[in-house]
């Protein structure tokens, strides 16, 4: 088993991490580590390999590049500013069975209280933190949506299969994207909640991270639907953009999601191109992902009230979608 932190604003955070993986009741055989910040400011780290691509390659290329030197039949994909509690690989491992591709860790706060893990996916594409400021959960690994990008271990069959993660994300909603290939592809994603990792979390990064995560959702909506169920799924798709804008020109990044819709319409050959690739992996249909998603709006995302009054129609909607692609 192999894994790759991706270091790029926080050494320190970085050295913890590797150290925390040092300490595993079930430690990983080769530790890398993608060194993002061009500077070179991160220190040569005891029992990892250092990679330094002499410029900001960006989360998903970083991962892929670290990636490509390991040689593990099992991938972790760990955040720099996160440590693993020490059974976490162990636990992470057993959560797994011949069919699951990806398996998700518990990520807590610092205090303790679940920042993520079990994520919801709604049929717009939106992803949020499942179980936010709730209590950790116990309890066997399970089958889920989607597992949080923080702590992941994937398959490297799986991993090799799909490609790995999606380069032009460059971040944010890549862990996203990712499990709902890796369902395409025929594997399961799972979420162990007795594998855990502190997460020191902080989701307000400025109005960017807004571009990144709406540009991305965009991107994955696109590639990952199959054409028939796009089409059936377009008003729903319309009603969200209306949700998020109306969301956006209240908290104020209304500028940033206006960059992602022209990012995305300079993206059309790009993004049909990647749509081809997506596609070509395809070992299922999109009623195993409908079935999986959420029609709630349980998210900041939503315009306030909207969950209450949308939610009973939506539903109907797409289990009117799901019979019709089944």
């Amino acid at each position: 088993m192999s894994a790759v932190i991706v270091s790029y604003a926080d050494p320190a955070a970085t050295t913890r991490a590797v150290a925390s993986l040092r300490d595993q009741t079930v430690a990983p055989a080769e530790i890398v580590v993608v060194d993002n910040a061009t500077e070179g400011r991160l220190d040569d780290l005891e029992g990892a390999t250092v990679v330094r691509p002499g410029a900001n390659l960006g989360y998903t290329a970083g991962v892929n590049l670290g990636g490509s030197k390991t040689t593990g039949d099992w991938l972790l994909l760990l955040n720099p500013d996160t440590t693993a509690e020490p059974e976490c690989v162990e636990r992470l491992l057993e959560g797994a069975d011949a069919r699951t591709g990806i398996v998700g860790a518990q990520v807590l706060l610092p205090d303790g209280r679940v920042n993520a893990g079990d994520n919801p996916l709604h049929v717009a594409g939106i992803s949020w933190s499942g179980r936010y400021l709730e209590r950790a959960e116990d309890g066997p690994a399970r089958s889920v949506a989607v597992a949080s990008g923080a702590a992941l271990l994937v398959r490297r069959a799986t991993w090799d299969a799909v490609g790995g993660l999606a380069e032009p994300f460059f971040l944010y909603h890549d862990d996203v994207d990712l499990a709902w290939r890796v369902r395409l592809a025929g594997w399961d994603v799972r979420f162990a909640p007795r594998a855990r990792v502190r997460h020191d979390y902080d989701f307000d990064k400025g109005i960017e991270k807004w571009f990144w995560l709406e540009r991305n959702r965009t991107w994955t909506v696109l590639c990952n639907y199959g054409g028939r169920t796009l089409a059936l799924l377009a008003p729903v798709l319309l009603g969200a953009e209306a949700a998020v804008v109306a969301r956006a020109l209240t908290e104020g990044w209304w500028s940033q999601k206006l960059r992602a819709w022209a990012a995305v319409a300079r993206a059309g050959r790009a993004i049909a191109r990647r749509r081809r690739v997506v596609q070509a992996t395809r070992r299922v249909g999109d009623a195993e992902i409908v079935g999986r998603m959420t029609s709630a709006f349980d998210t900041p995302l939503a315009a306030p009230g909207l969950a209450g009054r949308a939610g009973p129609l939506l539903e109907r909607y797409r289990l009117w979608v799901l019979r019709r692609i089944d």
